[in-house]
């Protein structure tokens, strides 16, 4: 009787030690990582807080190495802070949830023109006889914008899924749209100044700014900035 009883207990203990293992109870932080496609080429990792039943923030850190891996067209660090809604209970055990989400964000990004040869980020305008063009305040028309970096701010709306395994292991995809603000190369204090037919110069610059300026935006349209978000990631529950 003492041997049937005592399999008993630990037939019903192997049982319950077998449910906490495979399935789990609450989704505290889960840890997930993705990458971009060729073009537009990042690593990205995200982590994710549990707020209750259906609410989550988190925060998705990534890396840009550049367009087509050119550390000096945008490349630099990003950085999202996100949040979610859940539309069933993200509590219950492994399965799989549809949410929506909002972020926003900013990315450190290198400039382009910072690796032309004789750029320089203090360069003011000068006249003919190399001396310094004031605007109406009395103040140097400085050329360019930035300097070897610019920040891009922006954000996003999308809807998603997201799939746990009884093991713990998630991969979520979800899309939407995004914007991200594309670069300024030039103060708009220059650019007046060029537009200004009273001002004489080199006709040469209105065709360049002009070109640089269309060519970069319609890059960036088509890479970067572009509106539609897609993203895949595949992670971890950190508390399984």
């Amino acid at each position: 009787m003492k041997k049937i009883l005592s399999l008993s207990l630990i037939l019903i203990f192997s049982q319950t030690l077998f449910a906490q293992m495979t399935e789990h109870s609450d989704r505290e932080h889960t840890l997930t990582i993705g990458s971009g496609l060729p073009i537009v080429q990042k690593t990205m990792l995200q982590f994710e807080h549990n707020l209750g039943s259906n609410w989550s923030i988190g925060e998705n850190i990534a890396y840009h190495y550049g367009l087509l891996g050119s550390d000096q067209v945008w490349s630099g660090p990003k950085l999202e802070v996100l949040g979610r809604y859940y539309f069933s209970d993200q509590t219950i055990k492994h399965g799989g949830n549809w949410f929506a989400q909002i972020k926003a964000g900013g990315a450190f990004l290198t400039n382009p023109l910072a690796s032309v040869d004789g750029f320089d980020e203090d360069l003011v305008v000068l006249d003919n006889n190399g001396i310094p063009v004031l605007d109406n305040n009395g103040n140097d028309i400085k050329i360019f914008e930035n300097g070897d970096n610019w920040l891009s701010i922006g954000g996003g709306l999308s809807i998603g899924y997201k799939n746990i395994s009884c093991t713990g292991w998630v991969i979520e995809a979800f899309i939407g749209y995004h914007y991200w603000s594309s670069p300024n190369y030039f103060t708009k204090e220059f650019e007046n100044w060029v537009e200004d037919p009273q001002n004489i110069y080199d006709q040469n610059i209105n065709l360049t700014i002009e070109d640089v300026e269309d060519g970069t935006d319609q890059l960036w349209k088509l890479t970067y900035g572009f509106p539609v978000d897609l993203q895949i990631k595949v992670g971890k529950i950190l508390n399984w």
